[in-house]
Formats: C-alpha cells, sequence, structure tokens
C-alpha cells in the first residue's frame, strides 16, 4: 500500500492549519520594545496629589513631601524549539498541494519554521492574556508572573453581575461596579474600557433585554437575527467576544484563554500600562544585542544528512498597575 505522502493523484488537499488567538495583541495596548538585558526593570512612583491651602501673601506657602518611588525587577522569560529535518524524510515525497512535484528540502523547512511562528504568536498571547488577568501563566499552568503578589496588593474580587436572570439597569450597574471601580484605582486618564468575553458571557450579557433593546432604538435591530455581535458597548465598556479555538485550547492547561462564563476588563489609552518587552537570544553573537521578537537558525547536521532548526523567543508581558485590571462573571 502506497504511503498517502507519496507521488499519487492528488484530488484535494487541505492545508488543516490551526487557528492562532490574537485578539489581545490586536486591541494594540502593548507596548513593545527590544532590551539589551535577559532582565527588566519596573518603576513605579505614586505622585500625591494635594488640595493646597490659601496662605498670606508675602509669607510662606505649604510644603509638599517627594514622590514615593521603587523598582520591580522582572526575568524575561525564555520559550526555545528545538527541531530537525532529515534528508532522507523527503526522499519521494509528494510536495503538499500538488499533484506530482517532489519536496524540496527548503519546502520542508520552511513549513516547520513556519509552525514555530505559529507556536510563538500563540505563546505571546497566552503570556499577554496572562498580563490581563494579573497572572502570567505557562500552558501547563505554572504561575510565571502573580503581579498582585510582585506589586504588594490583593486580588480584586470578581464582580459577579447575575446574568443567569434579568438584570434591571444593567448597563448602569456596570457603570457604577466596573467603570467607576478601574476609574478610581486608576487614578488616570485613559481613552476607553475594553473587556474581552467568554462564549458564555459574552451571550448572556447580549440576551439582557435592555442590552436588545437599545440596539433596537438606534436602528440596528437587525442584529438580533444573526445573535450576539462579536463586539458590542453597554455601560461605557465594550465588550468584545474572544476566540480561542480547539486546538489552542487543548494546548493550554486551563482550556480556553479566557473562561467562558468570564470576561477581562481593563483601560485601553493608559500610557505604558501593558509592556512587552524581548530580550537577545542566548546563542552565540546575541547577548548584549537589542532584542528581537524571535530568532531562528539553521545547522547542518555533523554527518551532512540534514538540519538542526531551531527558534527561540525571549519575552515578557506585564501589567505595570495590575490593580485597574477587573474580573467578570455571569
Amino acid at each position: 500500500m502506497e504511503d498517502e505522502f507519496d507521488i499519487v493523484t492528488l484530488t484535494a488537499s487541505v492545508n488543516n492549519q490551526p487557528f492562532v488567538p490574537g485578539q489581545m495583541g490586536a486591541t494594540g495596548v502593548f507596548d513593545e520594545e527590544g532590551v539589551p538585558t535577559t532582565s527588566i526593570k519596573v518603576e513605579e512612583q505614586n505622585g500625591k496629589l494635594d488640595i493646597i491651602e490659601p496662605s498670606p501673601r508675602g509669607g510662606p506657602g505649604q510644603t509638599v513631601d517627594d514622590d514615593d518611588r521603587q523598582t520591580f525587577t522582572f526575568e524575561v522569560d525564555h520559550f526555545e524549539i528545538n527541531d530537525s529535518v532529515n534528508a532522507d524524510e523527503i526522499q519521494g515525497v509528494r510536495m503538499f498541494g500538488t499533484n506530482d512535484d517532489l519536496e524540496v528540502m527548503e519546502n520542508r523547512i520552511d513549513t516547520k519554521l513556519a509552525r514555530h511562528a505559529r507556536s510563538m504568536d500563540a505563546t505571546l498571547e497566552h503570556q499577554r492574556i496572562g498580563a490581563a488577568k494579573g497572572i502570567v501563566l505557562s500552558g501547563k499552568g505554572k504561575v510565571l508572573h502573580n503581579l498582585y503578589d510582585r506589586f504588594g496588593m490583593a486580588v480584586p474580587a470578581p464582580i459577579v453581575l447575575g446574568l443567569g436572570s434579568e438584570v434591571s439597569g444593567i448597563a448602569t450597574k456596570i457603570k457604577g461596579d466596573v467603570v467607576f471601580a478601574i476609574e478610581d484605582e486608576l487614578d488616570a486618564s485613559y481613552d476607553h474600557i475594553h473587556s474581552l468575553c467568554g462564549r458564555d458571557f459574552h451571550a448572556a450579557l447580549w440576551d439582557q433585554k435592555e442590552v436588545r433593546e437599545t440596539y433596537m432604538a438606534d436602528n440596528e435591530g437587525y442584529r438580533l437575527r444573526d445573535g450576539a455581535p462579536d463586539v458590542f458597548k453597554i455601560g461605557h465598556v465594550t465588550f468584545e467576544r474572544y476566540r480561542t479555538g480547539r486546538r489552542a485550547k487543548a494546548a493550554n492547561a486551563a482550556g480556553a484563554f479566557i473562561a467562558d462564563n468570564e470576561a477581562r476588563v481593563f483601560p485601553v489609552g493608559v500610557p505604558d500600562l501593558f509592556i512587552t518587552r524581548f530580550a537577545p537570544g542566548d546563542w552565540n553573537g546575541l547577548p548584549n544585542t537589542m532584542g528581537l521578537p524571535r530568532y531562528t537558525r539553521m545547522k547542518a547536521m555533523y554527518n551532512d544528512k540534514g538540519y538542526h532548526l531551531d527558534s527561540q523567543m525571549n519575552a515578557i508581558s506585564l501589567c505595570t498597575m495590575p490593580g485597574v485590571l477587573r474580573k467578570l462573571t455571569v
């Protein structure tokens, strides 16, 4: 029996590549930058706001204290893939998507490196979702950075919206319980409040009568025919359904990057609230250079029978003020 990858008549081909989540990165909230070190420091400066008391003209004025400053050091995480391709493994193999073209070494290498890139993109997105939660985990669930512990603050209690039944004044509740809480903690200007939602939370919020009636009043009733739109706004918060994908769930110990029955809320437009830093790789010639998002190298095997393929990413993604993050539940 011929192997399915041998030269055969090709009737159809499906390049079944996994979906790579990326909505957290697509929000644009992360400031990306390369650094020449394998650790970074986050400096916190707690500025004080003083209401100045009047004083006699010509007399002494009010004195103010200096701002409090402290630094926190974080080690940049190292992610590496070791792979290889043997010369003999492409012998007599049909190139994917063709009828009778034989595969060449360059094509097999490109295919493997493309998989490396997808895995690193998914890893970076997973890291950034962790930053939005305040706790960055590995794919297997290991705690890499508990930002609440590092910055010495308590984890904000989840906000239960009670979406299992009809909520009277849901927009007012969201604004009061969520927006005002974030504003009080943030104490800075921002552009808007954004939320990435699990599918059940997203559907339950859309099913609230007040939400649907708002769209009807805005002459957008046609949306009701298609169910919940992926993005809608209520209570001064933009809610966006987050898609993980089956294979991305399987690769993550917790399943969905954002649980189906919860939402994660964060302000947008605050400088340096979310940061991603890329450190240099650990191969010859890279230490002390400015870090790049990813590195790849290819080296011939000692017996010239194939190539070693290595890819790596040295990245850390943080929320520098995790106290402004909020978790919502159904």
